[in-house]
């Protein structure tokens, strides 16, 4: 009677360690998404610009992303974005 009462509340534990993981799993993982809605009017300085995304919903934009971590979104039809780009794409091919 003891063995079945103690693989009932080890069952019971189990349960309860799984749901609980299971929504911590989840939670930590709901990262908060950077979407562009106002766009810079002025030119960059490529040299700080470390990586990009592109975002076509809800404007068709380019969200870099600076060496110091901030995020400027720009027009993605604009001359000095697509050399922007192509700059960050040669630095990350060179590595």
């Amino acid at each position: 009677m003891k063995l079945h009462t103690a693989a009932i509340l080890l069952l019971f534990w189990l349960g309860i360690f799984t749901v609980h993981t299971v929504k911590g799993s989840a939670s930590s993982q709901s990262m908060r998404k950077f979407i562009c809605v106002d766009l810079s009017t002025k030119q960059l300085n490529i040299r700080t610009l470390v990586s990009y995304e592109k975002q076509q919903i809800p404007t068709d934009a380019i969200m870099f992303i600076t060496a110091g971590g901030r995020r400027i979104c720009a027009s993605a039809g604009q001359k000095w974005v697509q050399t922007a780009i192509k700059r960050i794409d040669e630095r990350r091919s060179a590595k």
